[in-house]
């Protein structure tokens, strides 16, 4: 299961990726569209960020008991 998370997490920077590369190039002719795909890029990070940050936070807390 840590495995296919792991997967997932790289899945999930490479669609971070994308969407910046989307946007930026979308950007350039619709500019309200291509900022709106590059904030959706901001959430999954924001997203990702925590996730992590609650993981590690598990990992500390059960190493402690």
């Amino acid at each position: 299961m840590v495995k296919s998370l792991m997967a997932l997490g790289w899945l999930r920077d490479l669609v971070i990726v994308f969407l910046l590369l989307t946007g930026n190039y979308v950007r350039a002719a619709q500019p309200m569209i291509g900022v709106a795909i590059m904030l959706s890029a901001v959430v999954v990070f924001v997203e990702r960020f925590l996730w992590s940050w609650y993981v590690s936070g598990l990992n500390e807390r059960r190493e402690r008991t």
